[in-house]
């Protein structure tokens, strides 16, 4: 019997780079964000639409046409970032619930280290070193360097008389600016991240941002999962590019950090949001 890892070290590390892509700005602010997941032959594809200005973030995943309604699943804040809602429709129905960031990865770090605890499993915290840094191209406008880093972790279990070791290994490419500052906002996100109070997740983003000195708008990351026992290896990529960045409106602002009418989440239902955005890449703050 295979041990299932899905939901320990392999699916965090999914999320590794792309932590730092929006910039402060006085005015209002519009940025396009194109998300390509590969593994093996399927490829999935998401847009992101980021719209923001300096108290105000909401994050809106839509379809290839990019069109926002009040249907549409997004993340948002209105009070600097202390507290985000999250919104979906999954059964014709619209739900939302508000949630305090660092309450979101403290419960998020503790569904890990239960999921580790259940199958005795026993990881080693990850590794990020730098591998090369050198000048990148523009990017929008922005000159960027680019920076490659290498992220390496090792997890193994015992089931019955077999042991079941993995190690993963990934490699990120991310072009960042220091033309720009990073978000406030987006700092009281990162400073979530890395107090999960689980060790795996906190230590992979304090190695990553610590080496990150300003916002990513390129990133291609390759991660290799391996099957120790079985000599087998699972590729997975994801690509991660900003592609424009405009100026908007307050009133086009306002209008979208307006809370639709909805039926409020449930703490599972709360959860089971959480993970799928985290697991699906999709929570990119």
């Amino acid at each position: 019997m295979e041990l299932n890892m899905k939901i320990s070290v392999p699916s965090l590390l999914v999320t590794i780079a792309a932590l730092l892509t929006v910039f402060v700005v006085e005015a209002g602010t519009r940025a396009i964000i194109e998300v390509e997941n590969i593994e093996g032959d399927n490829v999935q594809k998401h847009v992101e639409i980021f719209s923001f200005d300096e108290e105000r973030f909401r994050i809106d995943f839509v379809g290839e046409d990019r069109k926002i309604t009040d249907e549409t699943s997004y993340i948002m804040t209105v009070d600097g970032g202390e507290n985000w809602v999250m919104g979906d429709k999954p059964k014709d129905r619209f739900y939302c619930s508000k949630v305090k960031t660092e309450e979101f990865f403290k419960n998020l770090g503790g569904q890990v280290t239960h999921a580790v605890d259940y199958f005795n499993v026993k990881a080693e915290s990850p590794t990020v070193n730098k591998i090369l840094e050198e000048p990148g191209p523009d990017i929008l406008g922005f000159k960027t360097t680019h920076v490659q880093l290498q992220a390496d972790a090792e997890a193994h279990a015992w089931f019955l008389f077999f042991k079941f070791q993995y190690t993963v290994t990934i490699v990120s490419d991310l072009w960042y600016t220091t033309d720009v500052e990073i978000h406030p906002i987006r700092k009281k996100w990162i400073s979530a991240l890395t107090k999960s109070g689980n060790n795996i997740i906190d230590d992979l983003f304090t190695g990553i941002t610590s080496k990150l000195p300003g916002p990513v708008l390129k990133k291609e990351m390759v991660m290799d999962i391996t099957n120790v026992r079985k000599k087998n290896v699972k590729t997975e990529k994801q690509n991660t590019k900003v592609t424009s960045v405009e100026e908007i409106t307050s009133s086009e602002l306002d209008k979208l950090f307006k809370v639709p009418e909805c039926i409020a989440m449930d703490d599972d239902e709360i959860q089971e949001k959480g993970k799928a955005l985290f697991n699906a890449g999709k929570i990119m703050l």
